[in-house]
């Protein structure tokens, strides 16, 4: 066993994440989909979720709110509209 030179759980070498990744997406020829893809997928599904931005930054080891809002999250016009109707229903609007 390996003495223990950082805090987290699973240390990890990015280069060898992304040279893995790469290794099964050539296996299941898989052309156009990148990490970040699945990156940005996952951030959108925890803001869907109700996470709040705090919380996915913690997740996702943002540093910087306004990066994860401006280049990770897609807003799911079916959410926006379920949000609206809801709004609009505890306000009787017409």
């Amino acid at each position: 066993m390996q003495p223990r030179v950082d805090d987290r759980v699973f240390p990890f070498n990015p280069k060898s994440i992304t040279a893995m990744y790469r290794r099964v997406r050539d296996e299941l020829g898989i052309e156009d989909l990148r990490y970040h893809d699945l990156r940005r997928e996952g951030a959108s599904r925890l803001f869907e979720a109700g996470f709040s931005i705090e919380e996915v930054a913690q997740v996702t080891g943002h540093r910087s709110l306004n990066i994860l809002w401006q280049v990770y999250t897609e807003l799911f016009p079916k959410t926006l509209h379920e949000k609206f109707d809801k709004l609009q229903k505890s306000k009787n609007i017409e």
